[in-house]
């Protein structure tokens, strides 16, 4: 539940004022959905739904919630710097606006109506009164209300480790619940429209309901006019705001930001590092939409960290629940301040056999590229697997391999090879091997805490903890499709492939976590100091210089203190 209750006092107000409104929709549906077995069912569930709804408690905390979760989205809305945002964000904000427009007429006809003119909004009132004229309308503020809420409960729950277990479940009943409560409305529409053709009935229910004369139905129409075009004029206030306030931003005074291995942009103070990101199309990874939950949008700061205002609440409870260094922040909500070189960590999976081989068509016979080669293998497995059912066994690797290739492509590496219960990764770069050998070294880093991850998630899985060795070289190589038929693909040939998964041994042997060759660090401008060095033979290539490192987690600070390699 941790990482679920992440964020500023502000998001958890928007998260529990959401829950709040999307149980009261799904209570609503339901009501909706009894009508595919009667009329008597709709109205006793409305009865109970009806008293705690309107009951003063329950009308002060649905009229608070509402009015708070709109006022946190408009404010968010009106502090935007880009309109450079996902496609899933854009798409909730569009149907959060058209709520209020469909949702206030609604609210009038039924809860205004009861209070201000004594009209008894009973279930076949309402049901008379909108079909089928309103079937459209409300149809659509099923859908967008349904949607809106769906959209927001994915993205903050597929956080969680447990989500993909229920997920098909909860698709489900996303799916089924909103279609139940349009049938059953239309079967019980259809019903009370043939009742209602009996003038006495019709005069029944006028009676029973205190039906609203023409004068009523005026002042109703005029409400809810009103309603509508206030909510218009406030919604267009805060984008004329946004857009005015973005305008002013573009002409102020503009700062540096140095994406490492990547552009040199310019901003202004005042946006997080991700809006910028955004704002120049560069692709940086934000799970959880840039509410301090994920952590998947954290950069390393090479330099400049004080051109970062120092992190809130929020940003900090994620740092400390990922383990982060000092120099690791979370670029969602990193404002600037005045210039800053950042490293992205967790980089888009977007790597292809094209960005490897360099932009040459992927049919070539061969291409030589410059390669950082990271092997990576679970020390003891073979002992493990032999106190382990082959369920358990394919389990536990697939586990490895989903930690280990979230980390290798997250930052920016391709994997070439799995044997067994080994890994091999290339990593490349457009302007050479220094910037692929700390891509490298960044990956590296990156498995090692997914494997600490991993250990304490399938904790019951395991006698003792995965312990892994990893070995890291770099040289050239050539890359082309190799194999026959439909099994072709992307291979490497290269004599740093041997020596990465000798040192890979070499790792084992010394019990350290990385032995890595010392070309890759002095590629890199890694900062040594306190790693062992020695001197080693490589066989079938020359004496090798090897440095150890004992958790390769800390690797992340000793590259934030090389200079920077990009500009």
């Amino acid at each position: 539940m941790g990482v679920l209750w992440r964020g500023s006092v502000a998001q958890r107000l928007r998260l529990v004022t959401g829950l709040i409104l999307f149980t009261f929709a799904a209570a609503h549906f339901l009501n909706h959905a009894l009508g595919l077995v009667s009329l008597s069912a709709v109205e006793t569930f409305d009865g109970w739904r009806i008293a705690i709804t309107r009951s003063l408690p329950g009308t002060v905390i649905l009229a608070a919630a509402l009015l708070t979760h709109a006022s946190l989205a408009l404010y968010k809305l009106a502090g935007r710097r880009t309109l450079r945002l996902q496609r899933w964000e854009w798409l909730q904000i569009g149907l959060g606006l058209a709520i209020p427009v469909l949702l206030l007429p609604h609210i009038i006809n039924t809860r205004v109506a009861n209070l201000a003119f004594g009209i008894q909004t009973t279930y076949p009132y309402e049901l008379v009164r909108i079909w089928a004229d309103l079937m459209v309308d409300q149809t659509l503020l099923l859908l967008i209300v349904w949607t809106h809420g769906c959209i927001g409960l994915h993205y903050w729950l597929r956080l969680s480790p447990h989500y993909r277990i229920i997920a098909p479940a909860l698709l489900a009943l996303a799916v089924l619940l909103p279609a139940a409560a349009w049938m059953g409305v239309v079967v019980q529409g259809r019903a009370l429209t043939a009742e209602m053709t009996d003038p006495a009935r019709f005069a029944a229910l006028k009676a029973a309901t205190n039906w609203p004369n023409a004068a009523t139905a005026g002042q109703l129409y005029w409400l809810r006019f009103g309603a509508r075009l206030v909510v218009c004029l406030i919604a267009a206030g805060v984008l004329l705001f946004m857009a005015l306030r973005i305008l002013a931003r573009q002409r102020a005074l503009r700062i540096p930001v140095q994406y490492a291995a990547g552009p040199l942009v310019k901003a202004t103070t005042g946006p997080t590092v991700l809006e910028v990101s955004r704002m120049y199309g560069i692709p940086h990874a934000s799970v959880c939409g840039g509410r301090a939950r994920c952590s998947t949008c954290r950069i390393l700061v090479l330099s400049g960290e004080s051109g970062l205002a120092p992190p809130n609440a929020a940003e900090l409870a994620t740092l400390r629940a990922i383990g982060a260094a000092d120099n690791i922040r979370l670029a969602c909500q990193a404002r600037l301040t005045s210039a800053v070189t950042v490293l992205p960590i967790v980089r888009l999976q977007q790597a292809s056999e094209a960005a490897l081989l360099g932009g040459v068509g992927v049919d070539v016979a061969g291409v030589e590229r410059d390669l950082a080669v990271l092997f990576v293998d679970i020390r003891g497995f073979t002992a493990l697997t032999e106190r382990k059912l082959a369920y358990d066994v394919v389990f536990i690797l697939n586990q490895f391999f989903e930690a280990t290739g979230k980390a290798i492509y997250g930052s920016g590496g391709w994997i070439s090879n799995r044997a067994g219960d080994g890994v091999l990764a290339l990593f490349a770069h457009p302007d050479g091997m220094a910037d692929a050998c700390r891509l490298a070294l960044l990956a590296a880093s990156e498995i090692d805490r997914a494997i600490i991850a991993l250990n304490v998630r399938i904790a019951d899985e395991l006698t003792e903890p995965l312990r892994i060795a990893m070995g890291l070289h770099c040289g050239p190589h050539v890359l082309g499709r190799m194999g026959f038929q439909e099994s072709m693909s992307i291979s490497v040939v290269g004599p740093a492939v041997n020596v990465a998964s000798r040192l890979e041994a070499v790792a084992k042997a010394a019990d350290v976590q990385m032995a890595m060759s010392a070309a890759v660090a002095r590629h890199a401008l890694l900062d040594v100091e306190g790693l062992t060095a020695q001197t080693i033979p490589i066989r079938g290539s020359a004496d090798l210089d090897v440095l150890y490192v004992t958790a390769a987690r800390e690797l992340g600070p000793r590259l934030a203190r090389a200079p920077l390699l990009v500009r």
